[in-house]
């Protein structure tokens, strides 16, 4: 018994101490470390939003149709760089923004959730004076919180883009292990650092620029608070359990199309099973012999497909209708590109 409490009190120490010095040797994320990171070309555009700030990619014609790119569970906007030129030369005006916790954001306290996200992505569509429906686009984590967004607003999103989307299907062992209190501490403490550095130089030999994909990586995990972010959405944020997000989306009359690879080993391509049963007018992209890094390995494929997708949707039918159905006279069509407040969009 004595052994047994020596051990569970060793434990509790190490776990406290964990939690206490996880990320604590990095530096703090300050207006003047962003100053430098502007100078320095990393970072774009910052909003003061109510939990804090947040860093955001902005491009193309500002009355556009509007193209919000949301990324995934560690890698931040910097993603979307193979997208973002292709896309604005397409005509769109695209929004590419990091997550609280990742990239330049700040790293507020509290859980990282849905919500939370949900809320900044209110606020900078507001920053910005963005009031049109939105063609949402999300990859992974990104994915299921892209759905919920279209579910919560639904006046405000005119298509649904999904890639490799989390929200459906069990957790593996290594999350599972990490959600458990104390144990995701002490891993992230003493392995989180190497684990997200494996992490992106897999991502890196995937992209087109290797060196920048690595640099991108270190510039914003070396600030305090990432790894926290990282181990409180593993277990706050919805990554296995928005069935009910995707099941009112395919209720609804918003136009979906998901975009997997077969190989994918971190959201299994088997969840598109259930994801297509929830949406069922959702069109399905396979993409063979692919992984989960959809958006590096096949950036010119995933950006034709977006660009085919917008504008497919660009009009749209909406009714008054229970569920979107139409109901015969009251059936309209949405203008194409309403250029609202456009004149009064920062620059």
């Amino acid at each position: 018994m004595k052994n047994t409490l020596l051990i569970l009190s060793l434990f509790m120490a190490l776990v406290a101490t964990s939690l206490w010095f996880i990320g604590a040797d990095k530096p703090e994320l300050t207006a003047e470390a962003r100053d430098q990171l502007l100078a320095d070309g990393q970072a774009e555009n910052f909003a003061e939003l109510s939990e804090g700030t947040v860093h955001y990619r902005m491009t193309g014609p500002e009355t556009g149709p509007v193209v919000l790119l949301i990324h995934g569970f560690r890698t931040p906007s910097y993603i979307w760089k193979d997208h973002l030129t292709s896309l604005a030369d397409a005509g769109y005006s695209v929004v590419a923004f990091d997550n609280y916790g990742r990239g330049f954001s700040d790293r507020p306290d509290g859980n990282y959730t849905a919500e939370r996200t949900d809320q900044l992505i209110i606020e900078l569509l507001d920053h910005l004076k963005i009031s049109r429906p939105i063609h949402l686009v999300g990859y992974s984590m990104g994915g299921a919180t892209a759905t919920i967004f279209s579910a919560n607003h639904p006046t405000k999103v005119r298509s649904l883009s999904l890639i490799a989307p989390a929200g459906t299907g069990e957790p593996s062992f290594l999350p599972g292990l990490i959600a458990l209190p104390g144990l995701g501490e002490i891993i992230f403490h003493y392995a989180g650092d190497m684990l997200g550095r494996r992490s992106a130089e897999r991502a890196a030999k995937a992209s087109a620029n290797p060196d920048r994909h690595l640099a991108d990586h270190e510039a914003q995990a070396g600030f305090n608070g990432y790894s926290r972010a990282l181990l409180s959405s593993i277990r706050h944020y919805p990554l296995w359990d928005a069935q009910d997000a995707y099941r009112t989306i395919g209720a609804s009359n918003l136009p979906v199309q998901i975009i997997w690879g077969t190989d994918d080993d971190v959201v299994p391509y088997a969840n598109a099973d259930e994801i297509t049963a929830l949406v069922p007018a959702a069109h399905l992209h396979t993409f063979e012999e692919t992984d989960h890094l959809v958006p590096l390995v096949e950036a010119e494929k995933l950006t034709t497909l977006l660009i085919e997708f917008v504008e497919t949707n660009r009009i749209r039918t909406t009714t008054g209708g229970v569920g979107g159905k139409a109901r015969g006279p009251d059936t309209r069509l949405e203008p194409a590109d309403c250029q609202c407040h456009a004149a009064d969009r920062p620059l």
